[in-house]
């Protein structure tokens, strides 16, 4: 077995796909456990699998469904009164 048992902060970074310093937020929150040596945080691998399995899928394109021939979508837009800009207005004498 080559793997070490125990990951770094910064291979369990790579792994999980964050950085360092979320990996020590997720330690001190208690949402990834890891053991302190020192001023070393280890990780075990069977946590970063966990983890890994915990993980959402993140949405949104792809860059293998992006067309550059195709116009972009157009962006939401924002109606020009809404219901609480009416009583702002009132008490401002508008």
């Amino acid at each position: 077995m080559n793997d070490p048992e125990l990951l770094t902060v910064s291979q369990a970074a790579e792994a999980l796909s964050a950085t360092s310093q979320t990996i020590r937020n997720w330690i001190r929150a208690g949402q990834l456990a890891g053991v302190r040596i020192g001023n070393r945080f280890l990780i075990a691998r069977a946590e970063v699998e966990r983890m890994r399995g915990d993980a959402p899928v993140r949405g949104g394109e792809s860059p293998w469904e992006f067309d550059p021939d195709k116009p972009p979508a157009p962006l939401p837009r924002v109606s020009a009164r809404r219901a609480g800009d009416d009583a702002a207005e009132s008490s401002l004498g508008g």
